[in-house]
């Protein structure tokens, strides 16, 4: 079985390798932690003689490479650019993507950091065919993982890596000894569009409740730029933050959401909805924050 891998997952390349005649490697570049990614799969691309071709877009050349190596499969993961017909029909098993979270729930872009703010406790890796429309095909295979309430959406990657890995290599193998799979159509009652999100859509609303405003900074953190407030029109990041339970603390559930109710050694007790969350890791553009402090836009007046 002749395989075509789209994509810069260090992981997926090699199950293609290991698990088919991988022909190529169609990868786009990046910065940051891309571009790390990218090196790695490049470095094993060297090691193991794979052929490797890098582009900005999905044009008629790209499409003509693939089409004249005639793969069986191809095979997309963490990849970009959105495949048309005349490309995701060249392989006479269909192409297949695979995506890291559930689905039909969470399509689009940036599920993890989504899956994350949405406080789930399970997640999954599916692979599905690719079809006319956003992660919208027939499901081949699914497998879950644990998401700890610990765990903040980065430190996720390792367990979505090795889930998807393992489950490529296994739906690979159902491909070889099989031919083309069955899938089974998503329920579309089930389906959310996740959006892309921005720098600009970390900011906080402290009228959530503890348990969201925890979820929110722990699905943006570093690397990522970071759920933020404002103090004195200066940008504040918050980088860590605990619930009540966690660490204690004084409650004041009538105090307006975004007031420092106290200030330590390395912490703030902030007001949020029913609650309060102790921030424990953050930067400020502008002075220091002292307790009666207000984080966030100017509070809108009350009209009676």
């Amino acid at each position: 079985m002749r395989t075509v891998y789209l994509g810069h997952n260090p992981g997926y390349a090699s199950a293609c390798r290991e698990e088919s005649e991988l022909l190529a490697v169609f990868w786009h570049g990046g910065s940051g932690n891309l571009a790390a990614r990218c090196e790695v799969m490049l470095a094993y691309c060297r090691e193991q003689r794979v052929v490797t071709v890098q582009h900005q877009r999905i044009d008629a050349v790209v499409r003509q490479m693939i089409a004249a190596l005639a793969p069986d499969l191809i095979v997309v993961g963490e990849y970009h650019f959105l495949l048309k017909k005349e490309l995701f029909e060249i392989p006479r098993l269909g192409t297949i993507n695979m995506h890291g979270a559930p689905l039909p729930r969470y399509r689009g872009a940036h599920p993890i950091n989504w899956m994350v703010i949405n406080g789930e406790t399970e997640g999954a890796v599916t692979c599905h065919y690719i079809g006319e429309g956003l992660d919208n095909g027939d499901i081949i295979g699914q497998y879950g993982f644990p998401i700890l309430e610990t765990e903040t959406a980065y430190q996720l990657r390792p367990k979505i890596e090795a889930t998807g890995r393992r489950l490529l290599v296994d739906v690979l193998r159902r491909f070889r000894e099989e031919g083309r799979l069955a899938g089974t159509p998503q329920d579309e009652s089930k389906a959310l569009y996740t959006p892309p999100r921005r720098p600009e859509d970390g900011l906080i609303d402290w009228n959530q409740p503890p348990r969201r405003i925890y979820d929110f900074v722990r699905a943006l953190t570093r690397p990522y730029p970071g759920a933020f407030t404002l103090h004195d029109g200066k940008t504040v990041r918050l980088w860590s933050v605990e619930l009540p339970g966690q660490g204690g603390g004084i409650q004041h559930p009538a105090a307006l959401p975004g007031t420092v109710l106290h200030t330590g050694p390395g912490s703030l007790q902030v007001a949020v909805a029913g609650g309060t969350v102790t921030v424990l890791d953050w930067e400020s553009e502008g002075g220091n924050i002292k307790a009666h402090d207000f984080l966030g836009p100017a509070p809108c007046a009350t009209v009676s």
